[in-house]
């Protein structure tokens, strides 16, 4: 048997500008992998989610990361959903100025038209600068086969995303996988994918054998560090293998190297993780491929895992100060203490009440004098510990409220059944809960179990009535909620929200990182204005007094079991 092999340098999800000693580390070990094996080539592939959110993006729209994706050297790129959160035609903008190819195999504008007879979908058009599918043949002579999947949860979760068809993921690697074997006489396929893991479990098995045999998915969407073998059942995320946490196995930043018949990898979030694959090819004596073999290496915390650089190329921190001089200097400006540590991480805040989220909570539903706030997850990205300030006298910046914030979604007022309310809640605990539908609540309590059926895990729901007493959830009785205008227009599964009277609507509405800046600032700066009532009425419930060094306010938001879980 003969064998021969390519390696790949794969990662995810990376939403903020790293800083320069970050990104040397991750440049570092992406060129040493190469280096260490130089008869083999190297590939750099990237899975979706560069462009959007972050307070770089919300500035500037996308283009902050455009020269580091460049420097990565990548070859090959599948889009993700919050690619598309400033819409096609600025994607197809920012996308026009970089050097390598994007593939989005499953995903077509509309109107829709068929597949023809060899599996190929002529005549659809893939959203920006897509393509179908791309070839690319090695130095040895590898043809290797890359396509795009995207996941079918992206109309529920990307609000701009334009009006299109997502293929079944299945239907399409199976179709694409075929046509990349039989009429492109491709030695390897290769799905870069953004999607959740039960999506790419589902094509992982479709796709293992046969002519529409996929050799390794590599994925984003989820935000963590995995790896899953043929036969693997584990649907679980922030499993790091069948049945193992990641803090089972980690050590130093790193988990411990594998080999075998691996289907699926992904590769964490924001450069913090990296994932480096040698893929072994298998030839019978007349040069037929039998199959291949993953070699793989991940890091979980590159910071941690490898030595901080002596120094940092020139023209590194040159081009990343060059990105945050375009920021400006408002984003500087101190804002305000927090007396606690505020817990804003993707981990938490969606699977569990945290300060942070009933920070947010009780300021829309103080700022427009509502019975019920709700705050989805997925709406607040800081995705770290914001550490309290009193101590060091370092206050939060304004880059800190829109990091928490970044989507600038409008805050609206619905007016909701019970019946909807409590249909609302179990979607917020379903077996969706970690792409970010996870409500924050004020103004009511909830116990849940994990363990019940899926649309029967809430067991109770108790509503703050104005004398401070709490009354069971009425079904038949209507409520005014407050609600980031995500899943006020429906998505992330809320469908019930987007046909419920409307309040406040878009036109009239405050925005969630324009809450956050003007309540915090100065008393001055919203003295006037048609909002100014509702901001200090939104700052008597969260200021809870000012720092006597720097006249800046002061909040110590805390967890006080709005939400509890129970296990039978």
């Amino acid at each position: 048997m003969q064998s021969e092999e390519v390696q790949f340098v794969h990662f995810n999800d990376v939403y903020h500008v790293p800083s320069p000693s970050l990104l040397t580390s991750f440049l570092g070990l992406q060129r040493q992998f190469a280096a260490s094996n130089p008869n083999v080539q190297t590939l750099t592939l990237f899975s979706g989610d560069a462009f959007s959110p972050s307070l770089e993006a919300s500035v500037l729209k996308g283009e902050q990361i455009c020269p580091i994706l460049d420097l990565i050297d990548i070859d090959v790129a599948c889009y993700g959903n919050h690619d598309f959160d400033f819409g096609d035609a600025r994607l197809i903008e920012l996308c026009g100025g970089l050097t390598f190819p994007w593939v989005l195999s499953n995903a077509y504008h509309l109107p829709l038209e068929k597949v023809n007879g060899e599996g190929k979908a002529e005549g659809k058009r893939f959203l920006g600068t897509a393509q179908e599918y791309l070839v690319k043949q090695l130095e040895n002579g590898l043809r290797i086969g890359f396509l795009g999947l995207a996941g079918t949860d992206w109309p529920s979760n990307c609000e701009d995303l334009p009006p299109c068809e997502i293929e079944s993921p299945v239907q399409a690697a199976c179709r694409l996988a075929r046509h990349l074997r039989a009429h492109e006489r491709c030695d390897v396929v290769i799905a870069l994918t953004h999607m959740r893991v039960p999506e790419d479990t589902a094509v992982a098995n479709a796709t293992a054998s046969g002519d529409c045999r996929i050799d390794l998915l590599l994925g984003g969407h989820d935000h963590e560090v995995l790896r899953r073998f043929a036969g693997d059942t584990d649907l679980n995320p922030e499993h790091i293998e069948q049945g193992r946490h990641i803090k089972d196995v980690e050590e130093n930043g790193m988990v411990p190297d594998v080999e075998g018949n691996i289907r699926i990898v992904k590769s964490g979030t924001d450069w913090r993780a990296l994932s480096l694959i040698r893929l072994v090819i298998h030839r019978d004596e007349g040069g037929a491929v039998l199959g291949s073999t993953v070699k793989l290496r991940q890091y979980t915390d590159i910071k941690a895992a490898v030595m901080v650089p002596d120094s940092v190329p020139a023209h590194l921190v040159q081009m990343i100060e060059s990105i945050h001089d375009r920021v400006g200097t408002l984003v500087q400006k101190p804002l305000l203490h927090s007396a606690i540590p505020l817990d804003g991480r993707n981990f938490t805040l969606r699977r569990q009440e945290t300060n942070m989220g009933n920070l947010l909570a009780d300021a829309i539903r103080a700022f427009y004098d509502v019975e019920i706030g709700f705050f989805n997850s997925g709406a607040i990205r800081i995705d770290q510990v914001l550490g309290a300030t009193i101590l060091d006298g370092k206050p939060l910046l304004v880059r800190d409220m829109i990091n928490i914030c970044p989507f600038g979604n409008a805050l609206l007022v619905k007016r909701l059944t019970g019946e909807i309310i409590r249909l609302a809640l179990e979607n917020s605990v379903s077996d969706m809960h970690t792409d970010g539908r996870f409500l924050q609540i004020s103004g009511m309590k909830m116990v849940a179990c994990w363990k019940r059926p899926e649309g029967s895990r809430v067991i109770d729901v108790l509503v703050e009535r104005p004398n401070g007493k709490h009354e069971p959830l009425d079904p038949a009785q209507t409520y005014t909620v407050a609600m980031p205008s995500f899943i006020a227009h429906g998505y992330d599964g809320f469908t019930w929200f987007a046909t419920a009277e409307a309040l406040i609507n878009d036109e009239v509405a405050m925005t969630d990182s324009n809450l956050l800046l003007t309540m915090f600032g100065k008393d001055e700066e919203t003295s006037h204005g048609a909002h100014a009532m509702s901001i200090e009425r939104a700052r008597a419930v969260i200021v809870v007094g000012r720092n006597p060094e720097d006249s800046l306010p002061i909040v110590k938001p805390v967890v006080v079991d709005r939400i509890g879980f129970v296990n039978t």
